[in-house]
């Protein structure tokens, strides 16, 4: 069961989320030397972790996946403008974990090693057995952030803003 906390910061993602995403594609700021070009929160190891994960977790298809909707940088400008001390020092943790559960080199493993090893995890992460709600949170974030850009709206989700056909004056009988 979700928390009040965890539901409203759901909708903050998601009100937020598609016009957020535009303005992520080229940061312009100094960056500290522990962190890629264009990071603002995300160590390197980090934003190839959250990049890998995002990207196994929806893949490009016949619609663009998460990598191409920009769902990383998305979470980098929301752990940096967004959360405060708490969440990003969460957040660093529950990354540290994740990388320490998975394996230091996934981010680099091939698809044919890493898909069964995500799998794996994630099967372990929902069947209530040990503590992966770092995993979850994640997890959940990538799939908040994509659905809230314009592609996982209108591509994935096919979002209409009138469903089906609209008769102004339709016949009583």
């Amino acid at each position: 069961m979700k928390t009040r906390r965890e539901v409203l910061q759901g909708m903050i993602i998601s009100i937020g989320g598609a016009s957020m995403l535009t303005a992520c594609g080229g940061i312009a700021s100094v960056v500290p030397s522990d962190q890629p070009q264009g990071s603002r929160f995300y160590s390197a190891d980090e934003l190839a972790l959250v990049s890998r994960l995002a990207d196994l977790i929806i893949p490009r298809t016949d619609t663009p996946g998460a990598l191409d909707v920009n769902v990383p940088g998305f979470l980098d400008s929301l752990m940096a403008d967004w959360a405060n001390a708490d969440t990003q020092r969460t957040h660093h943790q529950y990354l540290n974990q994740i990388t320490s559960d998975l394996s230091s080199s996934f981010a680099t493993l091939p698809d044919g090693v890493a898909i069964p090893l995500l799998e794996q995890f994630d099967t372990a992460a929902y069947s209530g057995s040990g503590d992966h709600r770092g995993y979850r949170a994640l997890k959940g974030l990538i799939t908040q952030a994509y659905f809230a850009s314009e592609d996982g709206a209108l591509q994935e989700q096919e979002w209409v803003a009138t469903p089906g056909r609209w008769d102004p004056c339709v016949e009583i009988t």
